[in-house]
């Protein structure tokens, strides 16, 4: 017989990948033939998707006039460990280089991008025309000796790397802080977001102060060395889609890792704990920032609709285990680690402690006959990930009692399952499933609904599957009533959720499957109080 040690989830994640692009080289000098020109770095281990990012960039113009350009990158995407850049035209000339490719230009943008000019205007701004052939995007005080280059970079709405460029100080000027909150609207299916400029961290920016020789441009010494800028001032410096070398400073991914768990709280059953610590990383990795985000956006994906929950300073792997408490158990979180070292963030979703309708889990149905005989049902995949299952039966719907436990076969891959009791006489009984994998990691089902009095029973049906951009379904409803729809993917992941009219007898709903929904398995839930029906679908 399988023995349970433990009835926490516990994810422990070897980091292989960084999370961003950042800027790694520009020229915003561009005088005497030449062309301005940005790069970004990719030091991720796979492809990085751009679509999700903004470039935000300070000018200051003659007459008092000051703004930003925004620049929405179009759906382009940078390979792992290489270079994106963006320039006033392509091809373009730089200190003596002449006839560069660049991936785009701003002054012939894709239609999946934009470029934006707002200025400011009291306390807020007003779009104004982006002037023809704009050669000069970097710039405070009209360039020349002396001029002052800002550049943010964000995804998802957070600022994920920034440089100052010749100021004499290294924090974010007095006239960055104090503009007005700037509106960002971007395409496709990248969430809008504000830019409050005052609450920008000195920290989470770079700088190169003030220094000899012209402002022809900066470059980090070697790709992705953070707080390492250098300035350019003659030919040859510049190398764009060109590495600026590598440095062994830099921590290798396959050294840095980190364990999180998320378990019951026993002082409030309501409740879970976070809990997790840097398991392995080079000395110098540290000190390390970490910030906890509660996941209320894209589930998994750090965004502008996540919350700040905690942050925390690491000054060694000695500092042990970090426990946060959370405020219920559907709490999901992502953890970002921010070393000191190099200027990527790490970021790690973790998946709430109450895990719904796992992968695992294929079906689970069941029904009451007139005998108040309970027959339940259901039917699994990766069978041989499984150590047991506790059929748990509630007569109010929240509290829940182990009445039956079936120990998993030995079968491979996909296996059937069956639990049967008879009840007394009761108008409603609960039904869910407490799976318990062979490592410990426990995930409940739905709740089954069973009513002895004679009654209408609400099901669903999906309308042409496999799926396209649009899913319908049939719904048969025993009354009129609002019902919860939500889809999951096959991770347990919350890919939808909407609250929708039904009336009594059977319904047709239909809504369109954004780009969200990849070419995969997914699951329709439909709820109506505690009663909960399943579906899976298709989307092609």
């Amino acid at each position: 017989m399988k023995k349970i040690f433990t009835l926490c989830l516990l994810i422990c994640i070897v980091i292989v990948s960084r999370s961003q692009a950042v800027l790694n080289e520009f020229y915003p000098q561009p005088g005497n033939g030449n062309s301005e020109f940005f790069e970004l770095y990719n030091e991720n281990n796979s492809l990085e998707y751009l679509d999700n990012y903004t470039l935000v960039l300070y000018y200051e113009e003659s007459g008092g006039k000051s703004g930003f350009y925004v620049l929405d990158f179009p759906k382009d995407s940078v390979a792992a460990h290489s270079y994106y850049t963006g320039a006033a035209q392509s091809p373009y000339n730089i200190q003596g280089q002449s006839n560069i490719t660049a991936n785009f230009s701003w002054n012939s943008m894709p239609s999946s991008g934009s470029l934006t000019k707002w200025e400011k205007s009291g306390s807020s701004y007003t779009s104004v025309a982006v002037p023809a052939n704009l050669n000069d995007l970097f710039v405070k005080n009209n360039g020349g000796s002396g001029g002052v280059y800002h550049a943010f970079v964000y995804k998802n709405g957070i600022i994920v790397n920034g440089f100052i460029g010749g100021i004499s100080t290294t924090s974010v000027p007095a006239y960055i802080k104090t503009m007005p909150n700037l509106p960002v609207n971007m395409s496709g299916s990248s969430p809008d977001f504000t830019i409050n400029f005052n609450t920008i961290a000195d920290n989470s920016l770079e700088y190169l102060t003030n220094s000899v020789g012209t402002n022809n441009g900066y470059y980090r010494s070697s790709d992705g060395l953070c707080g390492d800028w250098l300035k350019s001032d003659q030919p040859g410096q510049h190398t764009p889609e060109i590495t600026n070398g590598t440095s062994l400073s830099l921590i290798p991914s396959n050294q840095f890792s980190i364990a999180a768990i998320i378990s019951g709280y026993a002082s409030d059953p309501n409740k879970s704990l976070l809990t997790y610590n840097i398991s392995s990383a080079p000395a110098g990795a540290f000190p390390l920032t970490v910030e906890i985000y509660t996941d209320r956006g894209v589930a998994g994906q750090l965004d502008i609709n996540d919350s700040l929950l905690d942050i925390r300073t690491l000054i060694s792997a000695a500092s042990g285990n970090q426990d946060i408490l959370l405020s219920s158990l559907n709490t999901s979180v992502i953890v970002v680690v921010k070393s000191a070292s190099d200027c990527y963030n790490k970021n790690v979703p973790v998946a709430s402690y109450w895990s719904v309708l796992p992968v695992e889990l294929v079906s689970f149905g069941g029904n009451l006959n007139k005998n108040n005989k309970v027959s339940l049902e259901w039917k699994v995949t990766n069978n041989e990930t499984i150590d047991q299952f506790e059929i748990q039966r509630s007569y109010n719907g929240t509290e829940f009692k182990t009445i039956g436990v079936v120990f998993a076969t030995e079968k491979k891959d996909n296996e059937d399952y069956m639990f049967y009791e008879t009840i007394s006489s009761v108008d409603k009984a609960m039904y869910r499933l407490k799976m318990i994998d062979n490592k410990s990691k426990v995930t409940y089902s739905k709740i089954l609904v069973f009513q002895s009095k004679a009654t209408t029973t609400n099901h669903i049906k999906i309308i042409g599957n496999p799926v396209n951009d649009k899913l319908m379904f049939n719904y048969s409803s025993s009354t009129a009533q609002v019902i919860d729809v939500k889809i999951y993917d096959m991770a347990g992941r919350v890919m939808m959720n909407s609250k929708m009219n039904s009336l009594e007898g059977t319904n047709t709903i239909s809504f369109p499957l954004d780009s969200n929904f990849k070419p995969s398995m997914y699951i329709l839930e439909v709820g109506n109080g505690p009663g909960i029906q399943t579906a899976k679908f298709i989307k092609q």
